[in-house]
């Protein structure tokens, strides 16, 4: 008996590991069992991104920015800021935070702006700029000059995003407070403006609240699959760069809050890391999801806003208040990196 009790327990000394190791994989994810483990168990920021940098924008007489209606990285490295609501302007920051210039400049002319409000860039590392009042979108090359502009035909929408096939797609989601009505809130426009696809119909449950926004609410990951969500509705939907629905998903622990004119926008993202995820930042957490639409894990805190997402890494804006007579400062960007 004593022999028999023995084997027993060698048998599940070999066989725990083995089963320990068995984690679930979710349908079609392009992570890894162990990958998946490491993000439903985490509870903090800290169990799945590594903090990269923290760097404050330097502040001079050229470059103090009132808010960011956006920001990219290009491919130098550099950081792209947008201001397009209040001070109408564009300033480009070394990595390291140094101001470097400006990116064009407030006009009518070739290169020159009224309202530049978002910013993308295309496969050859051009810098693209929507600016919104002037109904067109423009070109500078990776030096920063100024290349060409496309003057878009029909509605204007405030967000740009170009796939690895080149092609451009603009997003709106926001809501007019006279005209409420349903449109598509993507479209695909050719080099002449015009549109050639539009899809992803506003949903009708947005209506009833009684504000709007104009947050960005797509993202394009590295198989030109489209990801959009409505920053008042909480649902992401996948489409193909042809504008063809292939799934809708949501946290499934989600409860749609009450919302009130006057509040923040509640919903950011979804944001797109290459390891085949999408963030979306509910008020002052984070979920994630894998591409597929699986739902990884949820309750993430995060108090900052995320501004951008390149590659593996999310960045994001952290405003500080000012000292007593002092100037307000520049924003800092505090970047994470994906540790998986």
């Amino acid at each position: 008996m004593r022999h028999r009790a023995c084997w027993l327990f060698i048998a599940l000394v070999l066989l725990a590991p083995w089963g320990c190791s068995r984690q679930p994989k979710a349908p079609n994810s392009p992570l890894s069992s162990s990958e998946i483990k490491v993000l439903s168990s985490a509870r903090k920021m800290e169990d799945i991104f590594l903090k990269t940098a923290e760097i404050e924008l330097e502040l001079t007489g050229n470059s103090a920015i009132s808010t960011m209606s956006d920001f990219v990285r290009d491919s130098k490295g550099n950081f792209i800021v947008a201001d397009g609501t209040h001070q109408n302007n564009v300033w480009i920051f070394s990595s390291d935070g140094h101001f470097i210039q400006n990116l064009g400049r407030q006009g009518q002319g070739p290169g020159e702006y009224s309202t530049p409000l978002k910013l993308d860039l295309n496969p050859e590392g051009d810098i693209i700029l929507v600016d919104y009042l002037g109904r067109r979108l423009i070109f500078y090359d990776r030096n920063y000059q100024y290349k060409n502009q496309i003057l878009v035909k029909g509605r204007m929408y405030r967000s740009v995003h170009v796939n690895h096939k080149n092609e451009i797609f603009m997003y709106e989601g926001m809501v007019g407070p006279m005209v409420r009505e349903v449109f598509d809130t993507i479209k695909k426009l050719n080099n002449d403006g015009e549109t050639i696809l539009s899809f992803a119909p506003i949903p009708e449950e947005v209506f009833k609240f009684l504000f709007s926004c104009s947050n960005d609410g797509m993202a394009i990951d590295k198989d030109n699959f489209i990801y959009e969500m409505n920053p008042l509705f909480y649902r992401i939907r996948k489409y193909t760069s042809d504008g063809q629905l292939v799934k809708s998903f949501v946290n499934p622990h989600f409860q749609q809050p009450e919302l009130k004119e006057g509040k923040e926008v509640i919903l950011s993202g979804p944001y797109y890391l290459e390891k085949g995820l999408l963030l979306v930042q509910l008020q002052n957490h984070l979920d994630i999801f894998d591409t597929e639409g699986n739902f990884l894990v949820g309750g993430i805190p995060l108090s900052l806003n995320i501004i951008y997402s390149d590659g593996n890494s999310i960045y994001l804006e952290k405003w500080e208040e000012p000292q007593s007579g002092e100037q307000f400062p520049n924003p800092a960007i505090i970047s994470y990196k994906l540790k998986l």
